[in-house]
């Protein structure tokens, strides 16, 4: 007591008032915990309720403020992901990734979180997801279809095929059946169009709801490959009185007897046009569309159809770009371009313009589409233009729209190995920073690449972007991997030699005995400026004076000409080696 007496005031003010703190906060906690419990259990609960009364933009913000507050719980992440599939928000993939991922999640959560990651990740993520699942997941028809559509997608049907066919026969859906079908027939082999025909014929139509997608089989095939005796289950399914009312049936069947009656083709057109022209115009025309009947198309439909029926535009402007009626396609744009989503007007104006050889107005709507796309939410944008510019001969333009949507770093990105085409145009063009780009990129997509880690490794080298030793731990472990592989084994010898061993880059080349003269420019430098440095030839052999260096990337000769250089120094003080 004394000695509390003897302390100054504000002393024991302090103290009594730390003492309060700390008690207020040993009792205050766990009420402020169980009030934050009650909180979060209050906003999830309204969160379910509102995914049941379809208040999805509600139940986003309410389970965004579950997981928030630091419960990573599977039933907000559930909520999540239902809601952001359900407003198409931009962010939903990496919701769906995560919720494949959880580590509570049952059978059904990584079913929907790998619906929902699958159709806007890169391949390469989505091929490393689909190895990670357990088998079980991998034979289960529903992973295996979405898998299956990305890599169909992507015209890997040699890999597609073998993922629909480890499905057991028992458990294969229509949907399977569909895809099994759709693969044979992108082969666009005789073979493979019989056996579709015969596995349509089959299991044709299973659902209703199946229908439509044997449909989308049969009107993909030409009709000179289509076998009507193959297709008589259905024909007569097509041919019954209520399925014959409807446009698209009636027209099967008319594609059918055109297919079996070479003779009577045109007055099977005829009565095809006069029977549906006006009934349904918009399924005619995609009838003769397909058929390639771009003439008859335009001959039957006249502009003024497209004030009441708009979706005839786009089926017109196909037939034009198939009779490469480039005159008449920009016309029919500046009179209807605006009932076209913009960035389809954009595309075929620039489309047009090049066609018509007016260079500008190329460059002027082509930039405004790229503009267009940098500016989209969404994940397809440049992907959409990369596609449409390569299927019509627009090399540059696809190049570009290809570069833009590796750098966003979004989307159903092609694997590494499927953009050579625009690695080696960068590489010719000596746009090395942009190789440098696209490499950081893609590792995020397939770390485990070893022609990705090579190009990298040597990029980086080559441009002092890391420390040697770092590099050569990567290098080396590639050249243990891959052991004649010559560019993995140039790229550790040239960190060998930023390293300052020349004698190990030339234990590396040793086993290789590959003549420099017949290798590309940068790896003949790396083996005959390893031999400058060791001294077993002369840095003004022939070999190395007629070197090419134009042909190589900045970098490349910058260091091996300073390597170089660095061997002349060495050989003007000492002997040849012999």
């Amino acid at each position: 007591h004394e000695r509390w007496a003897n302390l100054q005031l504000w002393i024991r003010l302090l103290l009594a008032a730390t003492l309060l703190a700390a008690t207020g906060i040993f009792i205050a906690r766990p009420a402020y915990s169980t009030l934050r419990d009650l909180r979060l259990k209050a906003n999830l609960k309204a969160a379910q309720t509102a995914v049941k009364e379809q208040r999805m933009s509600e139940a986003r913000d309410l389970s965004l403020t579950v997981l928030r507050s630091g419960n990573p719980g599977i039933d907000a992440y559930r909520i999540l992901e239902e809601s952001m599939a359900a407003l198409r928000d931009p962010r939903h993939s990496d919701v769906a990734r995560a919720l494949l991922n959880h580590p509570a999640g049952s059978v059904e959560d990584h079913l929907a979180g790998f619906r929902g990651f699958a159709p806007d990740a890169p391949l390469g993520l989505l091929g490393r997801a689909w190895a990670a699942l357990p088998e079980d997941s991998r034979h289960h028809p529903e992973f295996a279809r979405i898998f299956a559509d990305r890599l169909i997608a992507a015209k890997r049907l040699h890999e597609a095929a073998p993922v629909l066919l480890a499905i057991p026969e028992d458990k294969r859906t229509s949907a399977i059946h569909q895809r099994l079908a759709e693969v044979l027939i992108l082969s666009r082999k005789r073979e493979g169009f019989t056996e579709a025909q015969r596995m349509i014929a089959r299991y044709w139509p299973g659902s209703e709801s199946a229908r439509a997608g044997w449909m989308d089989l049969l009107e993909s095939i030409p009709a000179e490959s289509l076998e009507p005796q193959l297709l008589k289950p259905v024909r007569n399914d097509l041919a019954h009185p209520g399925q014959a009312a409807i446009p698209r049936d009636a027209l099967m069947l008319v594609r059918l007897d055109y297919a079996d009656q070479p003779a009577g083709r045109q007055a099977i057109l005829r009565q095809a046009v006069s029977n549906w022209k006006t009934r349904a115009p918009v399924e005619l025309a995609r009838f003769l569309n397909q058929l390639g009947l771009h003439s008859l198309l335009l001959e039957t439909f006249s502009p003024v159809s497209f004030t009441t029926h708009p979706e005839l535009l786009p089926v017109t402007i196909d037939s034009l770009v198939s009779t490469r009626s480039w005159q008449d396609l920009s016309r029919l744009l500046d009179t209807h371009g605006e009932l076209l989503q913009e960035p389809q007007r954009l595309r075929f104006m620039a489309l047009a313009a090049a066609m018509n050889g007016d260079s500008a107005t190329r460059t002027e709507q082509w930039n405004a589409a790229m503009a267009d796309a940098d500016s989209s939410s969404g994940s397809t944008a440049h992907l959409a233009l990369y596609q449409f510019a390569l299927t019509h001969g627009m090399e540059t333009e696809a190049e570009q729209a290809l570069i833009g949507a590796i750098l966003s770093g979004r989307g159903p990105l092609p694997l590494y190995s499927d953009i050579r085409p625009l690695l080696s145009s960068l590489a010719a063009r000596q746009r090395e920073n942009l190789l440098l780009q696209i490499c950081e990129t893609y590792l995020q997509f397939e770390p485990a690449n070893p022609k990705l880690l090579a190009q990298y490794a040597y990029l980086v080298c080559l441009n002092d972007l890391s420390d040697p030793a770092s590099i050569l731990d990567v290098a080396a472990s590639l050249a243990n991997a891959f052991p004649n592989e010559l560019p993995i084994q140039c790229v550790l010898a040239t960190a060998q030699l930023a390293a300052g061993d020349p004698a190990a880059a030339a234990d590396t080349l040793a086993p290789l005995r590959s003549d420099p003269a017949t290798l590309p420019p940068g790896f003949r430098a790396v083996i005959l400026t390893t031999r400058a440095l060791n001294g077993t030839i002369s840095p003004e052999d022939p070999a190395i004076t007629s070197l090419p260096w134009q042909d190589m990337l900045p970098s490349e000769r910058r260091k091996f000409s300073a390597w170089i250089n660095q061997a002349r120094t060495s050989s003007s003080s000492a002997p040849l080696a012999e």
